[in-house]
């Protein structure tokens, strides 16, 4: 009698958990419903009982939902347990952050894609990583946080240079370098892209920060290497805006080392290259050439 009412407890928790099986299969084919309608509170209600469960797909759903509510926070806690337990779910909650990344990026709210970005960099770090820093790093130039994008790129380029996604980060990089006066750094990155390919591109960006770099060294206090720079921009005679500018700062080299007839041959260039004879520039160049004549 007593192995029979064992034997029936047996047949009797089977059953139990048969059903209860059932239930839960229905409950989760319930809640796929209810995202394919977009009715993502009733597909959490589906399966919120679950939620405590070792169950990689519940907590994917629930991470699904939570991240179509733009409950990030909630959503990477659901995502990160599914993770956890197993990585079936791995490629649908990068398309999940990639496909909702790219809605915001359509209609110009850098915010929530980067916010997107950051978190699947948290979730999933191997996957294109470099990738994911680049997009990172383009993001936060876009909305002009260049230390931000620095970092961010940098971290990438750790991880790849010779992709086609690196190669076209580098542009960015160079110029969040310009914002933050990190000159040097990207005097060095244009020469190497310069040697790379002379595109006329490669060539004015170049130009413009041999001039940036030279104007600083001139500000500080260095005209030896200013002029050599400053010369440099005119031997390339790109980006044509500067190559005025780069002539009468080598004027200013020039007279604050009183060679003179060099300074005045400066000067005049900066008054050939503009024959209008218009602008501060102009103006400055023409007070110092007669500054020379009285001193003559």
């Amino acid at each position: 009698m007593k192995g029979s009412r064992y034997f029936c407890l047996f047949i009797f928790a089977v059953i139990l958990g048969l059903v209860l099986c059932s239930q839960k299969k229905e409950r989760i084919n319930n809640a796929r419903r209810f995202i394919n309608e977009l009715n993502y509170e009733r597909a959490i209600m589906e399966i919120l009982n679950y939620r405590n469960e070792n169950d990689a797909e519940v907590s994917y759903l629930l991470g699904y939902c939570y991240l179509k509510k733009n409950e990030y926070e909630e959503a990477g806690r659901y995502f990160e347990k599914s993770l956890q337990i197993s990585s079936l779910f791995k490629d649908s909650i990068i398309a999940a952050y990639i496909s909702m990344a790219k809605k915001f990026l359509k209609i110009s709210d850098l915010n929530r894609a980067l916010v997107l970005y950051q978190e699947l960099v948290r979730l999933i770090p191997d996957y294109k990583e470099a990738d994911n820093l680049f997009l990172i790093g383009d993001l936060n130039f876009e909305q002009g946080n260049f230390p931000a994008a620095i970092a961010a790129y940098q971290k990438g380029f750790e991880i790849d240079t010779a992709s086609a996604i690196a190669k076209k980060a580098m542009k960015n990089y160079i110029k969040a370098l310009i914002e933050c006066d990190s000159l040097r750094l990207a005097l060095t990155l244009a020469e190497e892209e310069y040697k790379k390919s002379k595109t006329a591109e490669n060539i004015i960006r170049l130009g413009e920060i041999k001039y940036l770099l030279g104007l600083k060294l001139f500000n500080s206090g260095f005209p030896d290497s200013a002029r050599n720079l400053l010369s440099a921009v005119i031997s390339l005679q790109e980006p044509k805006s500067l190559i005025d500018d780069a002539y009468f700062y080598m004027g200013e080299i020039f007279y604050s080392l009183d060679s003179l007839d060099q300074a005045i041959d400066a000067y005049k260039r900066v008054i050939r290259l503009n024959p209008y004879q218009k602008g501060e520039l102009v103006k400055k160049a023409q007070e110092r050439l007669r500054e020379i004549r009285e001193r003559k």
